[in-house]
């Protein structure tokens, strides 16, 4: 049986006020069937017994979170075992092009944006899986880490020869900080943000992209609501965010929204939407948002 932690202040704001949405036990059949669906019977009702799938809005910045969540063992389980590896690296090798397409959009306009050859330009992808991000900006000649909690997915990275970073204590200064679907799974969305910005060297920029929660209250009180692969998914995705909190969190850890640069054409500006919405996670109501800062004052 995993152990939980509680979250009592609001992830964002750091509000103690706060309201219960929702509040079942992880073994309810609209929790429970989602589960043993997704992780195809890894877990067992018993791993999950006496937990609870609690949804909290923050009284002050409505922001919604889950309020409990796996302890560190319980995390190792659920990024080492309970997602499978296998299937996991499968979603990376056998990607459609349009994967490797949004990747070389974004590496490529790094050196332009902060108007530096990627020689001189260090690089640092927060939550980069399996690496396949760092290979591709590797390749670019750009000066590279990946941070990775999974050892499998370090030990991954490290064959190809990417500098791999395990611990926020080893962070050094980096150009440009790629957080891409990761902030979303973290226990403390501020602490792990304040950190990245203080290895964020003067000028660089900081990329966030997190599942786009904005709908989820509506669905939530929808008759018939069963859990699913959405800015809420039980166990994984622990801060439900939207534009507004993204922007409140990242201000109060000194930071500016970036305008994203103007696309010549409508022409572009179309395929770069399509070229966005080919790298959001697939799911049900599975959006994403993405906003790029840079430190206040700079």
């Amino acid at each position: 049986m995993e152990r939980f932690l509680e979250r009592r202040a609001c992830p964002v704001c750091g509000e103690l006020r706060h309201e219960i949405v929702l509040s079942l036990a992880f073994s309810a059949p609209e929790v429970w069937d989602f589960l043993a669906r997704f992780y195809a019977g890894r877990i067992v009702r018993s791993d999950l017994e006496g937990g609870r799938y609690e949804l909290r809005r923050c009284g002050a910045c409505r922001f919604l979170w889950q309020g409990f969540h796996l302890d560190a063992e319980g995390m190792r389980r659920l990024y080492e075992e309970w997602i499978s590896p296998e299937e996991s690296l499968a979603k990376k090798t056998r990607a459609d092009v349009s994967l490797y397409d949004g990747y070389a959009r974004e590496i490529s306009s790094i050196a332009r944006r902060l108007g530096r050859k990627p020689y001189q330009l260090s690089l640092l992808d927060f939550g980069m899986g399996w690496g396949a991000w760092c290979r591709m900006a590797q390749a670019y000649g750009y000066t590279v880490a990946g941070y990775e909690l999974s050892q499998r997915r370090q030990q991954h990275a490290r064959a190809w020869g990417i500098r791999v970073i395990d611990s926020l204590d080893s962070l050094e200064r980096y150009d440009y900080i790629g957080c891409n679907q990761a902030l979303e799974h973290v226990a403390d969305p501020h602490e792990t943000l304040a950190r990245l910005v203080a290895a964020l060297a003067p000028g660089g920029l900081l990329r966030l992209s997190v599942p786009d929660g904005r709908d989820m209250e509506r669905r939530l009180r929808e008759p018939g609501w069963r859990a699913a692969k959405d800015a809420l998914h039980p166990l994984e995705h622990l801060n439900c965010f939207t534009s507004d909190t993204l922007a409140r969190l990242a201000a109060r850890v000194g930071l500016r929204p970036v305008p994203e640069p103007a696309l010549a054409t409508p022409g572009l500006r179309a395929f770069a939407r399509r070229a966005i919405a080919a790298l959001r996670p697939k799911g049900a109501g599975l959006t994403g948002t993405s906003h790029c800062f840079a430190r206040a004052g700079t």
